[in-house]
């Protein structure tokens, strides 16, 4: 019976003990398990800490301009954010990057419904083609910047983009230098490069170019002024086709002595038959000064010469040379020169003696030797009646 008590009071107490070391075991267990978990969320938090702080100190970065960062948050954010991404791409595309550029019309093609990003995606692919070099793209993203269609206003950027085609001889670039430079919206007015501007892009074949050199020389502007010089260039761009040039040239020589309204009347007239809607009113103001017998005469020299710039045979200074010749002008036929010929007298009295229809037709098609001498009886006046008091 001892013997047994024993062996069962042993039993229990082993099974105790192990109960013990078993309850121990979990405790410590749990203990560590606890622990674990503690240092787990102690680890977390550096680790967020951590990120958040080395995120901000990306953002830092990015937003002093570092290009790297700014395209690793933009494409960190496209994944889940877009409107996040789309400011840093923002970012990027105005430092110039083309990688920047794409990420923007990008998005634009996943925002659809975002009519104002779509406006923008388009400004951004014509940077995008600026970018390889287009010269018209640079000019298009030059206005885009000057008058902020789909970014920002910044004249002093539109302006460098803009030089920088013009130094690559792209004409309508230099022909809105030309005009900027003299500009009141312009705080820097600079006319001398003005009439730069001007003078390449006529020497570019630009008739535009060549009629607003001529306005700056009737002006003063940037040049001495010189009106024979500047009616040179602007005739010179009217003799070519140029209507607004035609125009022009008939506002600059209306009142000007002896023959300036007859001279004026050729070229309005001239403008209003190949369509400038404003040409026929000044054209019949005009008229009223010079009397009908002369502005039959001036219709009779005209029609031709319509008839030449229509089918563009208009050979160079031709219509130059017989205003000359007709008016007994001055006008240079050379770019360089500053009257129309060594021979000015011989011209004028050739004049006296030829019919002015011929002369005409003459020199339209560059026969610059006239014909045979004709009677002074067969010859149309065209000189301004003596009703035009000027």
């Amino acid at each position: 019976m001892n013997i047994i008590g024993i062996a069962i009071g042993a039993t229990g107490l082993l099974l105790l003990s192990m109960f013990m070391w078993m309850l121990a075991l979990s405790l410590r267990k749990k203990r560590l398990e606890q622990e674990r978990r503690e240092r787990s969320i102690v680890q977390r938090k550096a680790i967020e800490k951590h990120r958040k702080q080395e995120q901000q100190e990306r953002i830092a970065k990015a937003e002093n301009g570092d290009l790297p960062t700014i395209l690793y948050l933009a494409k960190e954010a496209e994944r889940a954010r877009l409107k996040e991404a789309l400011h840093w791409y923002t970012k990027a595309a105005e430092l110039d990057s083309v990688t920047g550029m794409y990420g923007i019309v990008r998005l634009s093609n996943k925002m659809k419904q975002d009519v104002v990003l779509k406006e923008k995606a388009q400004f951004w692919q014509v940077c995008i083609a600026a970018a390889d070099g287009s010269l018209p793209h640079k000019y298009e993203m030059a206005m885009a910047l000057f008058n902020g269609h789909g970014t920002d206003i910044n004249v002093a950027k539109a302006i460098d983009i803009m030089q920088s085609a013009a130094e690559q001889n792209y004409v309508d670039a230099l022909i809105f230098l030309g005009d900027w430079w003299i500009s009141p919206n312009n705080p820097q007015k600079n006319p001398t490069k003005s009439s730069e501007c001007f003078r390449d892009a006529a020497e570019l074949k630009s008739n535009q170019g060549r009629m607003k050199l001529g306005l700056n020389y009737i002006k003063g502007w940037g040049v001495p002024q010189d009106f024979e010089r500047g009616c040179y260039w602007i005739e010179r761009a009217a003799e070519k086709g140029h209507l607004e040039a035609m125009y022009i040239a008939g506002e600059i020589w209306m009142e000007h002595r002896p023959n300036g309204n007859s001279i004026a009347y050729i070229w309005l007239f001239l403008a209003a038959e190949l369509g400038h809607g404003s040409a026929r009113n000044l054209r019949d103001q005009v008229a009223m000064h010079i009397g009908v017998d002369t502005v039959v005469g001036l219709q009779s020299l005209a029609k031709p010469i319509v008839k030449k710039v229509r089918e563009r045979k208009i050979s160079r200074h031709s219509i130059i040379k017989a205003l000359n010749r007709l008016y007994k002008r001055n006008i240079p036929t050379d770019e360089n020169s500053r009257i129309a010929s060594p021979n000015a007298d011989q011209l004028s009295d050739e004049l006296t003696m030829t019919d002015p229809a011929t002369v005409i037709e003459a020199l339209l098609t560059e026969d610059t030797d006239l014909p045979a001498s004709e009677t002074s009886s067969d010859r149309l006046d065209f000189t301004q009646s003596p009703i035009d008091k000027h």
